[in-house]
């Protein structure tokens, strides 16, 4: 199983609740952890079993650490601030898609029981952003699902409803999507994007499309190029449209365009430079760009 199946690998608000109370009373052994997030008196026949699933596999995935019996936040979790949720939600998006937590993705690690760690959500999310997010739908009946097997993608991302209402849960959270009440899940990693850009610039104020999106696609492995979107477009027999070297996806084009609109980039087109389009709705072609500013920052 993997983070998709929340039955038996917990849910973010049970992960989020594990975290305040070690940050509010350090590290716990896990019964006693168990005791303060969830005690008998709240929790479903008095057993908390989802939180201990929760623990189980955020274990797995480096989220929380054991020693000497006391359960803690891993340090590159544990220097978060209590209320930076921004930078929580990086943290853990970073965990999701590290290659050690990604075995069907990067080896022959298997895709069953626990081998998995987080390769479902991983793979769901790399075949969403190869999608064209105007006409993504909103629900997996005749929707999600339809749209799947017309592609010929193996293995099918969502194997059923359950999966898909995990992923739309972690989708937001991860920041490659958000939601609105009348248009439900809405593919677009802007923020997954954003808080890339610290380690695509490093100290360069600004950078040619070419090293930007390489850089972007090693951090970032779910977008153009990237080693999980190569990996899907490999699994997918009948892909929505042709790739094309010279254009970018309508979801990163979407995810630039927005962070444009932020003020955190400036996307230029110079006449004396390689060129990359910026690509819309249903593929159509909206602008060049040949450099990449980062804005905001000393």
């Amino acid at each position: 199983m993997s983070i998709l199946n929340r039955a038996s690998d917990g849910l973010l608000s049970v992960l989020l609740a594990l975290r305040r109370a070690l940050i509010a009373y350090g590290p716990q052994p896990e019964a006693r952890l168990l005791e303060l997030c969830a005690p008998p008196s709240v929790v479903s026949d008095g057993k908390p079993d989802m939180a201990r699933k929760t623990i189980t596999r955020w274990k797995q995935l480096g989220f929380f650490e054991e020693v000497d019996g006391q359960l803690r936040l891993h340090t590159d979790v544990a220097t978060i601030g209590v209320d930076d949720l921004d930078g929580l939600r990086a943290a853990i998006l970073r965990l999701v898609l590290a290659p050690a937590n990604n075995p069907v993705l990067t080896s022959d690690g298997g895709d069953d029981n626990e081998k998995s760690k987080a390769s479902d959500c991983t793979y769901a999310a790399a075949w969403a952003l190869t999608q064209d997010p105007y006409s993504f739908p909103a629900k997996y009946r005749g929707g999600v699902e339809a749209l799947q097997a017309s592609q010929g993608v193996e293995p099918r991302p969502f194997a059923n409803d359950t999966r898909w209402v995990g992923f739309a849960e972690w989708a937001v959270f991860l920041g490659i999507a958000w939601s609105a009440q009348k248009v439900g899940l809405v593919i677009d990693p802007a923020f997954a994007v954003r808080v890339s850009l610290p380690d695509v610039f490093m100290d360069a104020p600004e950078l040619p499309q070419e090293p930007f999106l390489a850089r972007l696609a090693d951090i970032l492995p779910i977008v153009d190029t990237g080693r999980y979107h190569v990996a899907v477009m490999s699994q997918t027999a009948r892909p929505w449209r042709p790739a094309r070297a010279n254009h970018i996806s309508p979801c990163l084009s979407a995810a630039l365009l927005t962070l444009e609109a932020r003020g955190d980039l400036r996307l230029e087109a110079r006449s004396d430079a390689p060129q990359r389009i910026l690509v819309g709705r249903g593929g159509s072609e909206v602008r060049p760009v040949s450099h990449v500013l980062r804005l905001g920052v000393p």
